[in-house]
């Protein structure tokens, strides 16, 4: 997949702006994301150095894949991803859309599919970071499954 760019201070914040060393951001981010309930979260490795995370990992599902690069680009400190997972069968990506101020997941729905009342598919394809369809922010990057 390549390089994702993400807003670089939009999303959940895991260490303030003067501190976290590159050791530590990185270890903080895997801890993330082991608690976040990603399938095969700890089959991946994130290294972070300003601002830039590269993960990599094998044997992962094209869905989870994209879960946990989504998951690390939207965090705030984070700039980009670069992918380096590969998968464990070949499946089609999703296409990404990054929240402007005042999008909702209906009107998201409404842009990408032509129905704002599909909005539960993009909830569903961005849980577990979703918690609710009201909880979105700009900057913040979510999977449109086909």
């Amino acid at each position: 997949m390549g390089l994702f760019n993400f807003v670089k201070d939009a999303g959940e914040k895991l260490w303030d702006a003067v501190s976290g060393h590159h050791d530590d951001q990185s270890k903080k981010i895997q801890d993330h994301l082991n608690k976040s309930g990603i399938p095969d979260a700890d089959k991946v490795n994130v290294e972070v150095k300003d601002g830039a995370a590269v993960v990599s990992g094998v044997a992962l599902s094209q869905e989870a894949k994209e879960k946990l690069l989504v998951a690390v680009g939207n965090i705030a400190g984070i700039a980009s991803v670069d992918d380096q997972v590969k998968t464990d069968a070949p499946a089609k990506e999703s296409q990404f859309y990054t929240v402007k101020s005042g999008d909702t997941l209906s009107a998201i729905s409404k842009q990408v599919y032509g129905d704002a009342n599909q909005y539960n598919k993009i909830f569903e394809a961005n849980k577990p970071m979703l918690k609710s369809p009201e909880k979105i922010y700009p900057g913040q990057v979510l999977r449109i499954p086909e």
